[in-house]
């Protein structure tokens, strides 16, 4: 057999065809172009019988779509191609044949080369074809795709294009292709690509779908968009290798590199899962806020949920997910829906399946622009169904954790006298789990209306403050003119600036006095001045002139009587003084008189000049823009307004706002417009399964030790009869009293020594 030449290998050998043509295609056009010749005539014989296998048809295609960026205008036309071959041919093609034209159609489109709105379009079209895979391959391809398209600006012709063409895709025939449509759209939301108004509209439209697999995946949405995020991560995590084990196996195994290369990379995979953990989510604006017309869709939705009750057509758990969504769009909107309350009213029942979900909707549907008529028939069906006494505490507490929750947005729902009732009846109970939620209840209506309440049941600080108690009427709203707490931060800059300023005068005074006296007693020393203290007041006055006396007619005889007196007191003392110190202290009492006698002056001009209007109170908001520092402090100035508010103390004059608030137990970024199951099921406690019992078990013996304590490192002594017994040889004990006596012993006393025995064993068993 001869020996083969190159061009009859490289024919054979595709893949070392492709990485030469890479390296150079010019060296190689001879060789692609009678690959090319090949591939042409293998699609005219393939186009005769479109549902055969075609294994080298496949190869060729894989082999043209790597290099055609080498040859574009010899392969000008082969996207064209198979775009025709899978639009025509996609149901009858085998599977593998028609995944590797898919890839290959994916490899061009990644290298720029096909334009993405025809291509797209085709593989929306793909999603009919029976073949998961190629589905989920379709499916990454296209989310992947117009998040990359979006990437650095928005695409809003290619988003225009697509989104009107799912639009279309959403009514087709074929519910998978449907399904995955709708798939598609739900993540380029949570990945932030779509998250605009036209995609939640579009995909509110699939919630009045009559297909349950188009319905089902619309309400999830709607109903938690994070809740996929927080299943792909705990997907990825279980996917992390585990370190530990990894280097278990180093250590016990034969060390090669090898293994140390692949503890690399499960390291470098977890730092990574770490890092993309640590990342700060983006924000997604709440679905439910982009929907054009909320008002007719929860109308439209609950009359589709009427409807399928009648029928039965879905089962019970998609139901009351749309149960959940009608009452979720009430509150968040605050819509008027009244046949929603009477739609719950037959579901308010203790047998009821999931009830404590349907009464966390009920509270979820209630608002403050929500009749009191409408609500008064669920308050009334809760308080007879679950509040009375031949029901069991758990019922007990449900219900009264569900009228609670709806007199929390709709105090007057609830009649004064059913309140009343209540109270009475479970506010001591020996239950706690119905006292606990009669007490939430009452304090609920002391802060919110304690008129309706009894006078032994309001309390303390509703007592004091029930004059000053105004509640609010249906409709009423009540617009604030200040921000609360804002007139306790402008009393505290105040007292700064005055502090800050008082310090301020007070250093200036000191140093104009002291320079004061330094100039005056130059001027005695050179002029030699020595008089007594009367001369010096005659001086000050003198020195004043008619602004002195002008003030002096107009202050009166009482106030220079007062001040002749303390001048007079200072004559004696100066007098004193004067004996012993000599011209230098009498020339510092003439400075400290004519400094008094000029701010007595001051003051009496002030008191006499016209007193200025006052300024009206001013908002501190409007003056300044507030820091996140003021907000914190205002923050906890509401805190402390509302504790001593609860607990009946005057409102304190200052407040310490350096110390950090406590803002744990704030509830200031929940969502109040979503009720949880939890809050119905507060206060009630059931008993642990078998798993639970064990693991609580479990739970206790950690850190305990168990078991014989051989060996340990903490020991300790024995009793002498237990070292008889165990420890020591038989040959040592031989000499003891007990046992020479045991071997002494006569017939007689070993009978009586066993008659004793099985007379204990015997009163032993009874």
């Amino acid at each position: 057999m001869g020996k083969r030449s190159r061009a009859d290998y490289l024919a054979s050998n595709l893949p070392q065809l492709q990485n030469l043509i890479k390296r150079d295609a010019r060296s190689y056009r001879d060789e692609f172009l009678q690959q090319w010749r090949h591939f042409e005539s293998e699609l005219a014989i393939f186009r005769l019988k479109p549902d055969s296998e075609a294994k080298e048809f496949g190869e060729l295609i894989t082999f043209i779509s790597h290099v055609t960026q080498c040859y574009l205008s010899d392969c000008a036309e082969f996207p064209a191609q198979i775009i025709d071959l899978l639009s025509t041919h996609y149901q009858i093609l085998e599977p593998d044949l028609r995944r590797t034209m898919v890839q290959a159609l994916v490899l061009l489109r990644n290298k720029d080369l096909i334009t993405p709105t025809a291509l797209l379009s085709l593989f929306f079209t793909l999603f009919r074809a029976k073949d998961k895979q190629l589905r989920t391959l379709l499916h990454n391809h296209i989310v992947n795709d117009i998040k990359n398209a979006n990437a650095k600006a928005k695409n809003n012709k290619l988003n225009k294009t697509m989104q009107n063409f799912m639009y279309t895709m959403l009514k087709d025939s074929n519910e998978i292709a449907a399904k995955k449509s709708l798939e598609v759209m739900i993540d380029l939301y949570t990945k932030n690509v779509w998250n605009d108004a036209k995609t939640v509209n579009v995909i509110a439209e699939a919630c009045f779908s009559p297909s349950v697999k188009l319905c089902a995946p619309a309400l999830h949405f709607f109903l938690g968009t994070n809740e996929r995020q927080a299943e792909a991560e705990e997907d990825s995590d279980v996917d992390a290798p585990n370190i530990e084990s990894v280097k278990h196996m180093m250590h016990i195994n034969k060390k090669k590199k090898s293994k140390k290369h692949a503890l690399d990379k499960a390291m470098a995979t977890v730092k990574r899962k770490e890092r993309s953990r640590a990342k700060a989510e983006v924000f997604n604006f709440s679905a439910l806020h982009l929907l054009n017309d909320p008002q007719g869709f929860c109308e439209k939705l609950f009359s589709r949920l009427k409807q399928t009750t009648a029928n039965n057509s879905f089962r019970f758990e998609l139901r009351l997910q749309m149960m959940n969504l009608v009452s979720r769009l009430i509150g968040v909107h605050k819509l008027i829906l009244f046949g929603f309350y009477e739609y719950l009213i037959s579901f308010l029942k203790p047998h009821q399946r999931e009830v404590t979900a349907i009464i966390a909707y009920a509270a979820q549907s209630s608002h403050d622009l929500v009749p009191p008529d409408a609500l008064a028939p669920v308050v009334q069906a809760i308080a007879d169904n679950f509040v009375w006494n031949n029901v069991s505490s758990e019922v007990v507490t449900a219900g009264l954790n569900g009228l609670r929750e709806i007199c929390s947005r709709c105090p007057l729902a609830m009649p004064e006298s059913l309140l009343q009732s209540i109270i009475d009846d479970y506010k001591n109970t020996r239950e706690k789990g119905p006292m606990n939620a009669a007490r939430s209840l009452l304090a609920l209506f002391r802060e919110v209306n304690p008129e309706m309440l009894r006078k032994k049941d309001r309390g303390k600080s509703a007592t004091v403050n029930i004059k000053d108690f105004k509640p609010a009427k249906y409709g009423e709203v009540k617009a604030e003119d200040l921000l609360d707490g804002a007139e306790f931060l402008n009393q505290r800059r105040s007292k700064s600036s005055k502090k800050d300023g008082e310090a301020t005068t007070e250093d200036g005074w000191e140093g104009w006095e002291e320079a004061s006296g330094d100039e005056e007693e130059d001027a005695a020393s050179d002029a030699e001045v020595e008089s007594d203290d009367e001369d010096a007041w005659e001086d000050a006055v003198s020195e004043n002139g008619e602004e002195a006396s002008a003030a002096a007619s107009a202050k009166g005889e009482a106030g220079w009587e007062g001040w002749e007196e303390a001048s007079l007191d200072g004559e004696d003392e100066s007098d004193d003084e004067e004996k012993e110190d000599g011209t230098e202290e009498a020339t510092a009492v003439e400075v400290e008189t004519t400094t008094v006698v000029t701010e007595i002056v001051e003051e009496d001009a002030e008191e006499a000049a016209p007193s200025p209007a006052k300024k009206p109170k001013t908002n501190l908001a409007t003056e300044k823009i507030f820091t996140d520092e003021d907000f914190r402090k205002l923050r906890k100035i509401q805190q402390i307004k509302t504790a001593e508010r609860l607990a009946g103390l005057p409102s304190s004059a200052e407040m310490d706002l350096d110390s950090d608030p406590d803002e744990s137990d704030s509830d200031s970024d929940a969502n109040t417009n979503v009720v949880d199951v939890s809050r119905i099921m507060r206060g009630i406690r059931r008993k642990d399964d078998y798993e639970a019992r064990l693991a609580s078990i479990k739970d206790g013996r950690e850190g305990k030790t168990y078991g014989s304590r051989k060996g340990k490192d903490e020991r300790s002594s024995k009793t002498n009869r237990e070292k008889s017994k165990k420890t020591k040889a038989f040959m040592m004990m031989v000499h003891k009293k007990s046992v020479v006596g045991k071997s002494k012993r006569s017939l007689r006393d070993k009978q009586k020594v066993l008659r004793e025995h099985i007379k204990k064993q015997k009163m032993g068993k009874q």
